[in-house]
C-alpha cells in the first residue's frame, strides 16, 4: 500500500480499510498520471532554482519521473492501494529515489496539484476534441461538394416546407460545429492558468518562482488569488458545457440522418459499416451508431448538471466534494470524442438517393411560398398574397388535386395577377435558383459557402 502524504497528526492505528476504499479516487484520477508527473517535474525544477533541492536531487527526481511517464504512455504502470494518483506517483518516486523524493512535495499541496493536473488535461482535451470537430467539418464540406446539385424538401415542424439543396443542410451542420469550436476555444482559455504556488489555500512562506512553473507547463498566466485558485472549478464546468453543446448538436444531426434514412423519407443511405441488424428480423438495417450518438448526449448533459450541482453552495476554499468533478469531466471528453469520430465515419460513407428526394419534391404545395413571392413581385401585398395562395392550397386539398391541375382561368379567379408563368414555379430547381439573399439555398450561394468552408477547413 502506498504511503500517505499525511499522517503525523493521526495515531498508528490508521484508516479503516472501508474508508480508504470510499475516499480513494485512484481508479478515476489515474487518467491524470502523466500530467501529475509533468507538473511535478516543473515543480522540482523550480525547487532547484529556488535552492530547496540540489542539482543532483533534481536530476534523480526528473529521471525517475520521466521514466514513469514512459511507463504510463506504454500502459505498463498499474498502481494499487494509493489514496489518489498524487500519492501513487509519490510512492513510485520514493521507491526509486527515496532520499530525494522526501523533498519533492516541498511547498506544494494536493489542493493545487490536482487543479494543475486537471487544467493540463483540460487543455489537451480541448485541443483533441477541437481537432475531431474539424475532421467532421471537413467530411461535411466534402460531402456537400459531392452533392451540391441534390435538392431535398426542407422541413419545419417536421412537415415539408420549401426545397433546399442537401449541401445547404450539411453546411448548416458545419456552422453549428463552428460555434462548438469557438466555445471550446473560449473554455480552453479559461483552463490556461497555472495555480502552482497557491499551496493549500494561502500561498507559501517559501520564496517560489511561480512564473517558472507556469512557463515550463505552457500556461498562459498565473492565478491571482490562492483561495480562488484551489477552489475554482468554473473551467471544468465551462469545458463540459462546451462538450454538452457539441454533443447536443451531434444528437440533432443524428436525428435528421436517422429520419432521412428511413423508408418513409428514403433520402439517404448510411454505410453498412455504421449500421447493425436485428436478431429477429432479417430485413433490418438499423442506424444504431447514430442512435447511440443521440443517446449518449444525455450522459454529457447529465455530467454538466452533476458539476453544477456539485459546486453549488460549496464554502471556500477546497472541499473533498471537488474530488467528484473529474469523473463527469473525463467521461464527457471520451463520449464526445468517440461520438465525433463515429459521426465523421457516418458522413464519410453517406449516400444520397436523388430519385427519392425528387419524388418527395413532386408535392407542389412545397412551392406555395414561391407563388406568394411571385405575387409580391406583381405588386400584391404579402399578407394578401399569403391569403390567396392559402386559398389555392385549400381548394386543391378539398379537390384532391395538384396546383398544376388548375387551369390558368381557375388560378386567375384567386388572383388576376397570376399568369401563365406561374406554372414554372412548380419546380425544385427553379425554386432554389430563385433565392437571392446571401446565405440562402441558391446554388450560387451554396457554392460560395462550400468554397469558403474549404478554405476554413484546409480542403
Amino acid at each position: 500500500m502506498a504511503k500517505k502524504l499525511w499522517g503525523g497528526r493521526f495515531s498508528k492505528k490508521g484508516m479503516d480499510p472501508k474508508v480508504l476504499s470510499f475516499t480513494s479516487s485512484l481508479d478515476v484520477d489515474i487518467v491524470l498520471a502523466k500530467y501529475d508527473c509533468l507538473g511535478t517535474i516543473a515543480h522540482v525544477e523550480m525547487l532547484k532554482k529556488c535552492g530547496y533541492i540540489s542539482a543532483g536531487e533534481k536530476k534523480k527526481l526528473v529521471t525517475v519521473l520521466k521514466g514513469l511517464i514512459a511507463k504510463i504512455e506504454k500502459g505498463t504502470w498499474a498502481p494499487e492501494g494509493a489514496e489518489d494518483v498524487h500519492s501513487a506517483v509519490q510512492a513510485y518516486v520514493e521507491e526509486k529515489a527515496p532520499k530525494a523524493a522526501v523533498k519533492m512535495h516541498t511547498a506544494r499541496s494536493r489542493n493545487e496539484q490536482v487543479v494543475c493536473d486537471v487544467r493540463l488535461y483540460a487543455k489537451d482535451s480541448v485541443k483533441r476534441v477541437t481537432s475531431l470537430v474539424k475532421d467532421l467539418q471537413k467530411a461535411l464540406v466534402k460531402l456537400a461538394g459531392k452533392t451540391k446539385k441534390v435538392i431535398i424538401p426542407g422541413y419545419t415542424h417536421l412537415n415539408r416546407a420549401q426545397p433546399v439543396l442537401f449541401a445547404h443542410l450539411l453546411l448548416a451542420y458545419a456552422e453549428m460545429l463552428d460555434r462548438d469550436k469557438a466555445r471550446l476555444a473560449d473554455a480552453g482559455r479559461r483552463c490556461d492558468v497555472s495555480v502552482m504556488g497557491s499551496g493549500a489555500l494561502a500561498g507559501s512562506s517559501l520564496k517560489l518562482d511561480r512564473k517558472l512553473v507556469a512557463d515550463k507547463l505552457g500556461f498562459a498566466k498565473v492565478s491571482a488569488n490562492s483561495i480562488d485558485a484551489v477552489s475554482d472549478r468554473d473551467f471544468v464546468a465551462e469545458a463540459v458545457f462546451a462538450l454538452a453543446m457539441t454533443s447536443l448538436h451531434l444528437s440533432r444531426i443524428s436525428e435528421d440522418l436517422i429520419l432521412y434514412s428511413t423508408p418513409e423519407f428514403g433520402f439517404i443511405g448510411i454505410g453498412e459499416a455504421y449500421c447493425t441488424g436485428s436478431s429477429l428480423m432479417p430485413q433490418k438495417k438499423n442506424p444504431d451508431v447514430l442512435e447511440l450518438i443521440r443517446g449518449k448526449s444525455a450522459s454529457v448533459v447529465g455530467s454538466l448538471n452533476a458539476l453544477l450541482a456539485l459546486v453549488k453552495g460549496l464554502p471556500h476554499s477546497y472541499n473533498r466534494d471537488l474530488q467528484e468533478d473529474k469523473k463527469p469531466f473525463f467521461e464527457s471528453v471520451e463520449t464526445v470524442a468517440s461520438s465525433l469520430e463515429m459521426m465523421t465515419g457516418v458522413i464519410s460513407t453517406l449516400e444520397v438517393d436523388k430519385e427519392a428526394a425528387a419524388e418527395a419534391l413532386e408535392d407542389e404545395f412545397i412551392y406555395a411560398t414561391d407563388i406568394a413571392e411571385y405575387l409580391v413581385k406583381k405588386g400584391v401585398a404579402f399578407r394578401e398574397a399569403h391569403d390567396v395562395v392559402g386559398k389555392i392550397v385549400r381548394h386543391c386539398v378539398v379537390k384532391d388535386i395538384n396546383i398544376s391541375d388548375l387551369s390558368l382561368g381557375e388560378l386567375e379567379k384567386f388572383a388576376p395577377e397570376l399568369g401563365k408563368d406561374v406554372y414554372l414555379l412548380l419546380d425544385a430547381k427553379h425554386s432554389v435558383s430563385a433565392k437571392k439573399t446571401p446565405g440562402s439555398t441558391s446554388p450560387g450561394s451554396v457554392e460560395n459557402q462550400i468554397k469558403s468552408w474549404k478554405k476554413r477547413t484546409g480542403k
